[in-house]
């Protein structure tokens, strides 16, 4: 039998091998790169961190999730539920009462929210349990739906949009209210995690599952038409079905599809092992005019990141404006209320982190030219989508083998 080849071994690609392989279907996955994981990719530095390019984390409430892998074999370090909000002069702890209540009376006085604020929030994370579709379109935006449902402006310049800018990579918080709900859902009741290597392990766990020769590597596709994949090195590959996982367009498309980006700035310090950040995610609002939307203490969320017990702090610049190194760190001492002697690890820009999804609503993958092209701008922006995406690809091809 000729395989199903699936050209692009990111997320999505793995989804769809693993899950056409398990019903019985040979598949050959190709990938141009020495290594799996497309945008989720995690590196070594010289001087010992563990760092992911870009600010990454995982969702172990993503219902695609248990899928694909044994979350017990990612060993999970977990974020606190909630957020330090820099305030202008203070961090203010804003928690999950679900979560920590022993943060309850601290998370009443934070000035960053009122009352009533607060009291949306819970009810809206009530709401949320309802909510099991990531749809990230619809007539209703997010920053509309926050106003909509009575959240203050100070509350939303000063938690919403630095938090969801981080998630969504768009300071205009452009996407659906389906994908917000869906998110608050994900965020609220379950748990914001990093794997103890890297989140490069999750791809790398995917792969493990795949029969034997299946995953080429250091391999480079030139074309590919419904049942033929030409390869850089002239050799052609035969199959009864091709399915492009990566970031490549339908031919005839006329242009490349639009993707947001952000640059994570990587630090080391003695000094910050002396801050009570803790494993809080701290936002930083842009109307207080800094470059950073939000920073992570990422070693004492998981101290495997570290290199040799030193602290390890992300802090990330969503969107294509330029930050220099030392606005950075003038940045982050503001918020830390002290001189930190900072020095740099390592800085990620990733210029394709997210796609920006198109404005009809995404089927879950697109068949054009007898092609079938899969990946999470045909579902939502996060690794949900693209788990989902190539799940969902992997079905329809027993759809018309049934057939």
């Amino acid at each position: 039998m000729k395989p199903v080849v699936v050209i692009g071994a990111g997320l999505s690609g793995l989804s769809c091998a693993l899950h056409a392989s398990r019903a019985g279907i040979p598949v050959l996955l190709l990938e141009a790169k020495a290594s799996v994981g497309g945008r989720v990719a995690t590196q070594r530095t010289p001087n010992g961190f563990l760092v992911d390019e870009g600010f990454q984390v995982l969702l172990d409430s993503y219902p695609e999730l248990d899928s694909v892998v044994d979350r017990a074999q990612l060993h999970l370090q977990c974020f606190h539920s909630g957020a330090l909000i820099y305030t202008g002069d203070t961090l203010q702890v804003l928690a999950n009462p679900f979560r920590h209540p022993g943060e309850l009376l601290n998370t009443l006085s934070c000035s960053a929210a009122s009352l009533k604020d607060k009291a949306l929030v819970v009810g809206l994370m009530l709401q949320s349990q309802l909510k099991t579709s990531d749809t990230p379109v619809g007539k209703c935006t997010t920053l509309q739906a926050l106003k909509n449902y009575g959240f203050s402006e100070h509350f939303i310049e000063f938690f919403w949009r630095p938090f969801l800018a981080g998630v969504y990579l768009d300071n205009e918080l452009s996407l659906g209210a389906d994908f917000f709900k869906f998110l608050v859902r994900c965020f609220g009741w379950g748990k914001v995690c990093l794997p103890e290597q890297g989140m490069a392990a999750l791809p790398q766990l995917i792969a493990e599952q795949l029969p034997a020769g299946t995953l080429r590597l250091n391999t480079s596709v030139a074309k590919w038409s419904a049942d033929k994949v030409w390869l850089a090195s002239g050799e052609i590959v035969e199959a009864s079905q091709v399915i492009c996982a990566g970031s490549k367009p339908p031919h005839g498309t006329p242009s490349e599809p639009p993707f947001r980006s952000v640059t994570t700035y990587y630090f080391t310090s003695p000094e910050l092992q002396e801050l009570s950040w803790d494993r809080w995610l701290i936002l930083i609002p842009q109307t207080l005019g800094f470059t950073i939307s939000h920073m992570a203490l990422i070693s004492s969320v998981a101290p495997s990141y570290s290199a040799s017990g030193k602290p390890l702090l992300s802090g990330s610049v969503v969107g294509k404006k330029q930050a220099s190194v030392e606005s950075v760190m003038k940045d982050i001492e503001k918020v830390a209320g002290r001189a930190l002697n900072l020095e740099l690890v390592t800085v990620t820009e990733v210029v394709q982190a997210l796609p920006i999804v198109p404005e009809s609503s995404p089927e879950g993958f697109l068949k054009a030219d007898g092609v079938i092209y899969c990946g999470d701008r045909y579902t939502s922006p996060s690794i949900q989508g693209a788990l989902k995406s190539g799940r969902l690809a992997a079905e329809s091809l027993l759809v018309e083998s049934a057939d």
